[in-house]
């Protein structure tokens, strides 16, 4: 896990690969779904793509009905390879091993650029690249429709129900606002744990409200000058107005309780 905000730059994760190969016998297995990326065939989004990546393989899997085999795409090695689906092993967490006796046929070069992956198969130009992050000012249900990861985590975390009441009762305008980047592993952890909060504290005098930003050059943002804004998450903690505390790194473990501390200095 993550210990630390992700700072302003980020290397896309197409370039993370290509400097680090898998060794020869890795096993091809723990794939677990993104939701970070997006296929296109023909320039076309293919909605029936779903992209699994495994940390331990340093390789892609994408499934799609529209393509004729599920394949491995491996940045290190730049090759595309394709698997029967029969050889695809679900496991219960919702991650998928590939069998070790499944035969792999080459698909065709990869070629990696700014853009993202591209490759050739079934006639068809398969491209994918990271999706365009989210900008500005976002509900907690704008979030989850761009990223699932970020619902089903808001839906596992708990709040502290003492620590909600309390926050209920507050009578001053209170606003919070979390700055993110939905690119960010660390905003996927704990920006899901701030939308559970607000929900729970909808009709209550207490507002979350969410802002993204992009990858890099935080100082070409308007509202990050404003709130000098660093790296994210980060919380900017509103009372009538006026900046009160701020939460960051640890904060986030609870951050309806790191809220309340705030709030109650």
């Amino acid at each position: 896990m993550l210990r630390r905000p992700c700072l302003i730059a980020i290397i896309p994760l197409f370039i993370l690969g290509v400097g680090a190969a898998p060794a020869a016998a890795q096993p091809l297995t723990g794939f677990v779904k993104s939701s970070d990326y997006m296929v296109q065939i023909d320039g076309s989004a293919a909605s029936d793509a779903d992209v699994y990546w495994s940390q331990s393989a340093r390789s892609f899997l994408v499934v799609a009905k529209s393509l004729s085999t599920p394949v491995i795409v491996q940045p290190a090695n730049q090759l595309v390879r394709g698997v029967p689906i029969m050889k695809l092993a679900g496991r219960g967490d919702g991650s998928i091993d590939i069998l070790a006796d499944a035969a792999f046929v080459a698909v065709g070069p990869l070629s990696v650029g700014a853009e993202g992956a591209s490759f050739t198969l079934d006639g068809f130009r398969v491209t994918m690249a990271q999706k365009p992050p989210l900008l500005g000012w976002q509900d907690s249900a704008g979030i989850a429709a761009y990223n699932a990861t970020y619902a089903d985590r808001s839906a596992a975390y708990a709040p502290q129900s003492a620590v909600m009441s309390d926050l209920r009762t507050q009578g001053a305008d209170v606003r919070l606002l979390v700055f993110f980047g939905s690119w960010c592993p660390f905003c996927q952890q704990k920006v899901p744990l701030a939308m559970k909060v607000a929900e729970g504290l909808a009709g209550s005098k207490v507002d979350v409200d969410f802002y993204g930003l992009a990858r890099s050059n935080f100082s070409q943002d308007a509202q990050a000058r404003k709130y000098k804004i660093k790296s994210v998450p980060t919380g900017v903690v509103l009372v009538d107005g006026k900046e009160v505390g701020r939460i960051s790194s640890d904060g986030w473990v609870a951050p309806e309780a790191t809220l309340n501390r705030i709030l109650n200095r």
